[in-house]
This record gives structure tokens, sequence and C-alpha cells, in this order.
């Protein structure tokens, strides 16, 4: 399905000839190269393997995944290979397979290959990831997002999909509980979507900080907590444990069942743990030293 591969264009860098792209699948007009770097570039990655690998940065296990699956379907692996472009350039790549194949076995294991590619690597992510253009400002892209996931949702409604969980769902681990395992490894799991069960982007670092009160340093998300939890620990988990609560509410429902039940009751334990954290006022103790230390 060439759509695929519109769609898949269109969260790249805008050029002249989105606009002709954009106008013919019945999208607005593309925005400016400014306004993709502040919503797409520098906040919502599309790439898989920030929002299924446990790190929440790109490449590791979730990108050799991908790999490893182009590569048994006999397509050159890219430098990109978990780009969401080059993963709807695939899928789109599969349908014309298949409908150019006369040979019943071969239409069977690419029926077979594109049912991995929908439920390993795309809509194990997507529900997530298109959630998060929501109220993002720009009318493209939250309409790009919705005509995006109508389209996987009518797709992998068509499909026999496994009873399973994705494998990078099944492997991921929860958020790090800091009175356990310390405070690097809570801070990291913040900012890595499968452990935490949400996005924190920029733009919500800095709702956070209006809404409690504190001063929002620039720098990179990482460094932006750790100052939080430094000015006002039980406020920040506060927050946060709202913020998870409402993503487990916006996750419950998008995509398949399984999947989005998965995304759902993650959000949802973690905004019990942080609830419970702040409730306790543990950060003012050995937590905070260990979220704040650099």
């Amino acid at each position: 399905m060439e759509l695929f591969r519109a769609l898949g264009s269109l969260i790249e860098s805008p050029s002249r000839e989105h606009e002709r792209i954009a106008e013919a699948i019945g999208l607005p007009r593309p925005p400016t190269r400014s306004v993709h770097g502040t919503i797409v570039a520098y906040q919502r990655y599309p790439y898989a393997s920030v929002y299924l690998g446990p790190e929440g940065m790109m490449g590791g296990e979730a990108r050799d995944r991908v790999a490893g699956f182009s590569r048994a379907l006999g397509v050159d692996a890219e430098t990109e290979e978990d780009h969401l472009a080059s993963l709807l350039g695939l899928l789109a790549a599969l349908d014309g397979w298949q409908r150019e194949e006369r040979t019943e076995a071969r239409r069977v294991l690419l029926d077979q290959a594109r049912m991995t590619l929908v439920w390993e690597h795309l809509v194990s992510w997507l529900g997530l990831y298109l959630a998060s253009f929501e109220g993002c400002g720009d009318a493209f892209y939250e309409a790009w997002a919705n005509l995006l996931g109508g389209t996987l949702d009518e797709v992998a409604d068509e499909m026999a999909l496994p009873g399973y969980l994705p494998a990078a769902l099944r492997s991921a681990p929860g958020l790090a509980d800091p009175r356990r395992e310390g405070g690097r490894a809570f801070l990291a799991g913040l900012l890595a979507p499968a452990r935490v069960g949400a996005i924190i982007l920029r733009d919500d670092l800095v709702r956070l900080g209006d809404e409690v009160g504190l001063a929002c340093r620039a720098g990179e998300r990482r460094y932006v907590l750790r100052s939080f939890f430094a000015q006002d620990p039980v406020g920040t988990l506060r927050w946060l444990a709202s913020h998870a609560g409402r993503w487990s509410e916006k996750l419950a429902g998008r995509g398949p069942e399984p999947i989005a039940r998965w995304w759902s009751g993650r959000a949802c334990e973690s905004a019990r743990l942080l609830a419970e954290l702040a409730e306790g006022a543990v950060a003012e103790g050995s937590v905070v030293a260990g979220v704040t230390e650099r």
C-alpha cells in the first residue's frame, strides 16, 4: 500500500515534495522545517528502538531485531532500519511483493513476514508514539498521526494476529524502584518509554516546571529532571505520577487489545510507584542523592 510509503516520508524533514504528497492523501499543508524540528526532530524521535528498548535510546537490541528481520527478507540493512519511514516503506514493499507473487507457498511466507513486521516492529510502539502528537499544536502532524493510526488499525484488523505480546514488550523491565535499585536507575527509567509506559517530552518538562513552580533549566531531559528533583522532589514525583496516570488512560484501547493493555498497564504501574514514592517522602533521603548525582 503506497499510502504507507507516503505517510512514512512525511515524518522526515519537510521538502517541496511533501506538499504534493500531503495534498494527494488529504492532509493539511506540511509545516516548515523549524516546526518539524520543534515537534518531531528534537522531541518525538521516529525510531522504534527509542520506544521499545529498555534504555530509551536509539540502537540496541530493538534496532538489532529490525535489522535481523530485514536480513531474513534479503533486504539490505540500512543505517536507520528502525526509522518509521524505513519500516513503513518495507511494509509497502511487502504488500507489493505479495501481490506480484505467483507461488502460493511464497505468498504465505510473505503474508507471515508482513504480519511479523506489523506486530513486532510497528503496532508494538506506534500507539504510544502517535498518541504523543495529540495537542502538539500543529494541525498537520495531528492529522498525520490520526491517518497513520487509523490506517494501521485497518490493516491489523484484517490480520490473524498472534496471541502473545511482541518480543520487545515481553522482555521490557519496569520502572526501577529507587529504594531498591538506586536513584540513577530510576532516573534513567523515567526517560525510557518501555519502562515507564509514557513519553516525557521536553514540552512536558516545561509544563512540569510551570505547574510545580520550579526553575526549568536549559539542557537535556535528564539534566532538567535532575534539577527538578533537587528543587522539589516530592512535587516532581507527584507531577510525574499524574503524568503517567494520564498516559495510562490515553493508551487504553489504542491499537490491538493485548498491546494497548500492556502499555496502559505499564503506565498505571509507574503511576502507582511514583505516587507511593511521593507520599512516602522517600525522596528526601538517599533516593534524592542518587537521582541528583551527575
